[in-house]
Order: structure tokens, then sequence, then C-alpha cells
């Protein structure tokens, strides 16, 4: 067996992170014992790793002047370890993984895991675009890049990054273990205190630009608009009662009661079971994992033509051009109107699809390959 040490930029609750619990947790980690360190201490799933008795290390890299006391607490952690392999997942991980790597008695093989897609927008950010500016120039030591969508790939080629040991392998799911769908479509609605008949929209996100929450809250205004009932559940992070610009957003919609606000949860799998569709605004994706996940539950998706989103959804659900607002609600109206055995057999249309190309089994043979 060989120790694999994962570095990643933190374990708050994302698409990126879920992955890699998703993989640590799997027979992956049967030959390739694994050790986990995240950057920046947050509330998110460190707990879920340590119940699944993966260990963690978490270097509190919240603040930037305490990198000089940082690097030499890492670099140890790299001569206890012993890897034979570190693998980095997004970004900033990549960066310190090359450094830790630096700073091994031997050399292992160095990975880069590629989570994120830096259109035109990331480029704008000043930490964004130092970060991608260093990863060019280091792209060349890594073994293996990683990427989770050929769209990434391509945009980080167009940026100068190294592509001659490039390769996609898309974030897996692993296959039937989700939640029992009639329990949660009941539970879940009675905890927003709606019928149990009642149509439910869901979106598993963040509150960043990226995402382009005033987008999704402007195509619920305007189904609301057009007279379409259903509720909405909003869950993830900034997607709560302390967010002040997201209530003024809230504040305009002829309906603001139907829509749920609830934050970060560690029982998405539950959440997603109880939705008749899941739906993402994003204007910026690499290979979202709720709409993959929403898939393997059977849940029929409405996105945004970005990353591989097109791809992975295809004919199982609906896409929309990114930032049209009504065209994101004229598709969710269109899958609303479908009646259930519709819904349903585009629900097993979206299972098979994954089952096919997504899951965490055709993900972890194509890492023992890569090794």
């Amino acid at each position: 067996m060989a120790n694999i040490l994962y570095i990643i930029t933190s374990l708050s609750v994302g698409g990126a992170q879920k992955a890699l619990l998703n993989l640590t947790g799997s027979a992956f980690s049967a030959d390739y014992t694994p050790h986990v360190i995240a950057l920046v201490e947050v509330d998110g799933i460190r707990q879920q790793f340590e119940q699944a008795g993966i260990p963690v290390t978490v270097l509190g890299l919240n603040r930037l002047v305490r990198l000089p006391l940082l690097l030499p607490r890492l670099a140890g952690l790299v001569w206890k370890i012993r890897p034979q392999i570190i693998h980095g997942w997004m970004h900033h991980g990549n960066l310190f993984a090359t450094f830790a790597w630096m700073s091994a008695a031997c050399r292992p093989t160095l990975l880069w895991g590629m989570h994120h897609t830096p259109e035109k927008a990331t480029l704008e950010r000043a930490q964004h675009a130092v970060v991608l500016t260093l990863g060019r120039w280091l792209s060349r030591f890594p073994q293996h890049i990683v990427y989770v969508s050929k769209r990434s790939l391509q945009r980080h080629t167009e940026l100068g990054y190294d592509h001659r040991h490039a390769q996609v392998i898309a974030n897996g799911i692993p296959l039937g273990k989700g939640s029992e769908a009639s329990d949660c479509y009941r539970s879940v609605r009675e905890e927003l205190g709606i019928p149990v008949d009642t149509l439910l929209i869901g979106s598993l996100t963040r509150y960043v630009p990226e995402k382009d929450i005033p987008n999704l809250i402007n195509a619920v205004y305007q189904l609301q608009v057009q007279g379409v009932y259903a509720h909405f559940l909003l869950a993830g992070e900034g997607m709560d009662q302390t967010n002040l610009a997201l209530h003024a957003l809230l504040a305009n919609l002829p309906e603001p009661r139907r829509v749920h606000l609830l934050g970060v949860r560690t029982d998405a799998a539950r959440l997603i079971a109880a939705l008749d569709v899941a739906t993402l605004s994003s204007q910026r994706e690499a290979f979202p994992l709720f709409l993959a996940e929403a898939m393997a539950a059977g849940v029929p998706c409405v996105a945004t033509d970005v990353g591989d989103i097109a791809e992975c959804v295809a004919d199982t659900g609906l896409v929309v051009p990114a930032g049209d607002a009504s065209a994101l609600a004229l598709a969710w109206r269109n899958l609303l109107q479908l009646d259930t055995p519709q819904r349903q057999a585009l629900g097993a249309r979206a299972q098979q699809r994954v089952a096919e190309r997504y899951s965490l089994d055709a993900v972890v043979g194509a890492y023992r390959q890569l090794l």
C-alpha cells in the first residue's frame, strides 16, 4: 500500500470537497492510504472525513501573516507521513502540494486536481489572477494534472498551463446509497411546513458571483408572476437568513414565503431526494457535483449551459443559456407541467446516465489506471 497525501484549500461544504470525501471513502483507499491536509479552517465537512476514519490536519491559514509559520509545519507533516503520492485539490491546494512535493525527502508522484473553470470574470479578481499565474508557472512540475471537465482543461490550456500530462476524470458519484425518496419527499415538506403534494424546485449552491443567485431569483420572480405554483429550496453557504443581499432580492418577489433558505446542511442526499426539479443558475462551472447527485437520485435537472453541464445533463433534463432568467423560468415551467410519470421517466434516464458515465467505481478505475 502507498500513502497518498491530499492537500485541499478547505473542507467547506462544496462539490470539490464532497468529491474528495467520496474518493477517500471508496475502495481506492484500500490501495492508497489517505491523509488529508486542509489549508483553511472553516465550518464544513471535516467531521464526515473523521467519521470515515480519514486522518485530517487543518493548518489554519485563515490569515496570510501565518504563512511563514505554517510552511515549516507542512514540510514536517510531509516528512512524517512520507507519501508516495501528493495530490493537490483545487488551485490553492495545488500550489501548496507543489511546495510539499519539493520539501519531501524523496520525490513522490505529484498530481494536481482542477475543480474550477477560470473564465474571464475569474481573472478580474486580483487574488485569483495571482494564483492562476503562479499555477501556470508551476504546472510543469506535476506528473499528471487531473481536470474534472473538458471545459476546465480547455481554459487552463488557453491560459498557458502545461497540458502534456493532462487528463479529464469527472467527479465520481457513489451509486445505490441514496436516501429513501418517498420518506424524504414527505419529511422535507413537513420541515418546510408545506403540503406533501407541493412541487419543489431546489438548488444546493453558494452565494458567490459565479453561481449567479440574482439571476435565479429573477427567474423565480418570473415564474411567480406567471402564476405557476411551486416552492423553492435553497441551501448552501450564504443561502440563509443572515444574508442581507439575498433577503433584498427575495423582498421583490410576489410570494417570498415560497422560497425556503436552509443555509449549510449536512443532509444533502435527503434534500435532493425530496426535489421534483434540481437547478443551477451558474455563470461558471467545471463539473457541478450537485447536478450529478440529483441525477443519481432520479431528479431531472434544469441548469445553465456552462462548463460540462450540457454534456452531463444531455437529454435527461433541460439546459438554458447562462444569465437568461426567462429561459430558466420557462424550463422550470416545462418540467413542472409534466405529469409525475413523465418526470420520473426523465429521472430514470438521468440515473442511467450517471451510472454509465459518472459512477464512483469508474472514477476509481480511472485513478488506478493513471497511477
